[in-house]
C-alpha cells in the first residue's frame, strides 16, 4: 500500500475515535437519559474539532448532521430541522462510527486482495471445442472459519440473533455433512445400523426468517413513514403470528408475566410486547425487540451519507456511498442471510476438518475447570452424538484395495490368489480379530478403534499366523465355496421352474378372463343375429 493511504487510514481511524468522545454524559460517566423529553445532549468541543479536522468535515455541519434531523414539510420541496433527543443523537452517532468502521474495514481487506493477484500462477492455455485456448485460473486456498460463540446474555438484542442463528445453520451442517453422512454410509455398504435420533434446525430456521421478513416489512415502512412502524407492534406481529403456525409456536414463544404484572419474569422487566423466546439447540433465549428496526436499516441517515460525499478528504471522499441517500432502506437481516448462505455453499466445495474449542470457565482465569460449564458445551455442539456412533460404529474404514495392498506380507502366498474380499476375511481370521470388531461392506473394511493399529503392529513386528489355523481358513473357504456353487446350481435350477409357474399362472389367467368376457357376450351376439 501506498504510504499516502496508510496515512488516510490512520486519520480516518483517529477521527472515529474521537467521535467516540462526542458525547460529554458518556465521557463523564453519567447516566444516559433515554426518553425524548430529556434535555439537548452536549458534545465536548475539542473531540468534535479534533474529529471534524481528521475527517475532513466542517465542525458546524458535523454537529448540526448529529445533533439535528431534516423533516420534509408536507407539500413542499423544503424541511426544517428538528433537534435529537439525546437517544436519538446517541443512535445517529453510533450509527455513523460502526459505518465508517465497516466501510474502512472492507476497503483494507479489498486492498489486501488485490495484493495477493500478483502471487496468482499465470493463467494455462486449455483448447476449447473450435481449437482456441481459453484461460483458466489456477487457483487453490486453504480457509479458517473461526465460528461464533452461542450467546445467550443478560440483553439479548438483534446481534444476538444475528450471531445464533449462524450457530444454528453451522452446527446443522456438521450434523447433516458428518452425523448424517456418517449413517448413510453404513447404510450403504449393508451394514447393519440401526441410527441415531440427530437434531434438526430447520423448525428453527423457519422461525428466524419469518422473524426477518416480518421485521424488512416494518423497518421499510419506518423508512417510508408509511403507518405507525413500532417495535412493539413488530414483536406483538411475530408472536401472534407463531401462534398460528403448529410448528413455529413450539419454537418461538411469547415472554411469561409474573403472577398478576406486566413484567416478565426473566429479570430484564421485559413486557411482553417488548420480546419473545426462541428454543435454539443450545437452550432458550429471550430477546429484546427495541430498537430492531433501526437496526435492521443498513443505510446510513441521509444527513451523515452527505457529510462523508462532501468531505474535503479524498479518502474519506472515496468512502461514501451516493446511492444510499436516494434509497431509503436496505435490509441487514437479508444481507446477512445471503451471506451466510454463501457461507455454507463454500463450504459444501472444501474438504472440511473440524477443531471443537471449549471454554473452561467463565471467568477468564488458567487453570480453572468448570466441568458444568464444558459439559453443557459438548452436549450443545453435538460431540455427544459423534463419539455415540463412532463408539457404535467403525472410525476406521480403509478400501479394499488399499488394504489387501498393505496387509499382503501378513498371508502365505497362496492367498493372493483369492479374491480381496476373501483376502481380507482370511486376514482378519487368521489374526483372531474379534467378529464384533469388524465388518465387511461392499466396497471397505471397517474397523472399530484399534484394531487397524493392532494389524500395524504386527505387520511391523512381521507375525505370522498359526500354519494348523491357515490350513483351517483354506478348508472354511473352500467349504464356503462349495456351499455357494451348490445353492447357485439351486438356483438356476430354480428359476425356470418359477418362470414356468408364473407363465402358467399368467395364462389361466388370461384364459378365465376370456371364457368369462366370451359367456357374457355370447348371448348378446346371438340376440343381434337373430334381430338381423
Amino acid at each position: 500500500l501506498d504510504e499516502s493511504v496508510v496515512s488516510s487510514m490512520w486519520r480516518v481511524l483517529a477521527g472515529l475515535i474521537h467521535l467516540g468522545d462526542l458525547d460529554q454524559d458518556l465521557v463523564e460517566g453519567s447516566p444516559k437519559k433515554g426518553d425524548d423529553e430529556a434535555p439537548a445532549v452536549e458534545l465536548d468541543e475539542v473531540s468534535l474539532n479534533k474529529a471534524a479536522e481528521m475527517l475532513g468535515f466542517d465542525p458546524d455541519e458535523l454537529r448540526t448532521s448529529l445533533t439535528k434531523k431534516k423533516v420534509a414539510v408536507p407539500g413542499r420541496s423544503s424541511f426544517h430541522e428538528v433537534p435529537r433527543s439525546p437517544s436519538q443523537f446517541r443512535h445517529a452517532l453510533q450509527s455513523f462510527i460502526k459505518a465508517m468502521y465497516n466501510r474502512l474495514f472492507e476497503c483494507v481487506v479489498n486492498k489486501i486482495n488485490d495484493s495477493f493477484r500478483e502471487l496468482r500462477p499465470a493463467k494455462r492455455a486449455v483448447a476449447g471445442a473450435g481449437g482456441e485456448a481459453d484461460g483458466e485460473e489456477v487457483w487453490k486456498h486453504i480457509g479458517i472459519l473461526d465460528i461464533y460463540g452461542f450467546e445467550n446474555l443478560k440483553r439479548n438484542s438483534f446481534e444476538q440473533l444475528c450471531i445464533n442463528l449462524a450457530n444454528e445453520r453451522l452446527q446443522q451442517y456438521f450434523v447433516e455433512n458428518v452425523l448424517t453422512a456418517e449413517q448413510e454410509l453404513y447404510k450403504r455398504e449393508g451394514l447393519p445400523w440401526t441410527g441415531l435420533p440427530l437434531p434438526d434446525g430447520q423448525p428453527v430456521f423457519n422461525a428466524v426468517g419469518q422473524i426477518f421478513k416480518t421485521l424488512d416489512e416494518y423497518s421499510q415502512n419506518l423508512s417510508r413513514g408509511v403507518g405507525n412502524a413500532t417495535d412493539k407492534g413488530f414483536c406483538q406481529k411475530v408472536v401472534d403470528e407463531a401462534v398460528k403456525d403448529v410448528e413455529r409456536k413450539e419454537v418461538l414463544k411469547q415472554i411469561k408475566m409474573s403472577g398478576g404484572g406486566r413484567k416478565s419474569t426473566a429479570g430484564i422487566g421485559l413486557a411482553m410486547n417488548e420480546g419473545f423466546i426462541i428454543k435454539h439447540y443450545a437452550g432458550p433465549v429471550q430477546y429484546n425487540t427495541g430498537g430492531w428496526l433501526d437496526k435492521n436499516n443498513d443505510r446510513l441517515l441521509p444527513e451523515c451519507e452527505s457529510l462523508i460525499c462532501d468531505s474535503q478528504d479524498p479518502f474519506m471522499r472515496s468512502l461514501g456511498d451516493e446511492e444510499s441517500v436516494k434509497v431509503g432502506f436496505r435490509s441487514i437481516s437479508k444481507k446477512y442471510q445471503k451471506d451466510l448462505e454463501n457461507l455454507l455453499e463454500t463450504l459444501s466445495t472444501c474438504n472440511l476438518h473440524y477443531i471443537r474449542c471449549f471454554k473452561p470457565n467463565t471467568e477468564q482465569r488458567p487453570d480453572l475447570f468448570t466441568g458444568r460449564l464444558v459439559l453443557d458445551q459438548i452436549v450443545q455442539c453435538g460431540t455427544i452424538e459423534l463419539v455415540k456412533i463412532m463408539h457404535e460404529g467403525y472410525p476406521n474404514r480403509c478400501p479394499f484395495e488399499e488394504i489387501t495392498t498393505r496387509f499382503r506380507e501378513l498371508l502365505p502366498e497362496r492367498f493372493q490368489r483369492y479374491g480381496m474380499r476373501t483376502f481380507i476375511e482370511a486376514l482378519m481370521l487368521a489374526y483372531e480379530v474379534p467378529q464384533d470388531e469388524w465388518a465387511l461392506g461392499m466396497s471397505r473394511l471397517f474397523l472399530k478403534a484399534g484394531q487397524l493399529k493392532a494389524l500395524e503392529d504386527m505387520r511391523s513386528e512381521g507375525a505370522t499366523p498359526p500354519t494348523a489355523r491357515l490350513t483351517e481358513i483354506v478348508r472354511e473357504i473352500i467349504s464356503k465355496r462349495w456351499r455357494r456353487a451348490k445353492n447357485a446350481v439351486q438356483l438356476c435350477n430354480y428359476v425356470p421352474k418359477l418362470i414356468s409357474k408364473i407363465y402358467v399362472k399368467r395364462a389361466e389367467a388370461a384364459l378365465r378372463t376370456a371364457a368369462l368376457l366370451t359367456s357374457r357376450l355370447a348371448p348378446r351376439l346371438e340376440a343381434v343375429r337373430k334381430r338381423i
